[in-house]
């Protein structure tokens, strides 16, 4: 009986020692991030970038950005319906988060996003998204855009007024 009881013990202790080593620090981290932030600053470092995880090459900051690490776009999804171009055009053109400076991505910036079996649309679930197409700034005449399938892994250029499974993303250079 004294065994179990010593075992218990031990293991009470064990996740204290647990608890108190990862999960207090990180909420303390967390709550003092604006300090943190503000000491980078006056000490000339400037807030520091979220870091991706491990394997990832995109991080969300606090305002629901991914910033992509490797080319230094920065993202912003959409709702997550089906969207026209026109709805996708306007509702990019209107966009204020962050200072805004947001436009329709190009071609070749949404195929880049591109990631065969990742996620549940072949893109980094940051992205949270589920429809696969999503739309780009380049027409095709007066009637039709390109877009980028993550379904099938290919762009294609359907009518501005296709809308099943399209979603509209918003990008620009970092600040």
């Amino acid at each position: 009986m004294e065994v179990t009881l010593m075992n218990r013990v031990v293991a009470l202790f064990i996740v204290i020692l647990v608890t108190c080593a990862f999960l207090i620090p990180g909420q303390t981290w967390a709550a003092r991030g604006n300090q943190q932030a503000a000491t980078n600053d006056a000490e000339g470092l400037g807030p520091q970038p979220p870091r991706p995880l491990l394997g990832s090459r995109f991080v969300v900051d606090r305002n629901g950005i991914v910033i992509d690490t490797k080319t230094g776009l920065q993202w912003f999804v959409g709702p997550d319906r089906d969207t026209n171009w026109h709805e996708a055009k306007v509702w990019v053109d209107s966009l204020t988060v962050d200072g805004g400076g947001w436009r329709m991505p190009s071609r070749e910036e949404v195929k880049d996003l591109y990631r065969a079996g990742e996620g549940t649309e072949n893109i980094d679930p940051l992205f949270k998204v589920s429809g696969g197409f999503v739309w780009t700034s380049e027409t095709v005449g007066s009637s039709h855009a390109w877009g980028f399938c993550f379904d099938i892994g290919g762009d294609y250029w359907p009518r501005l007024t296709f809308s099943d499974t399209a979603r509209a993303f918003a990008v620009r250079a970092r600040k």
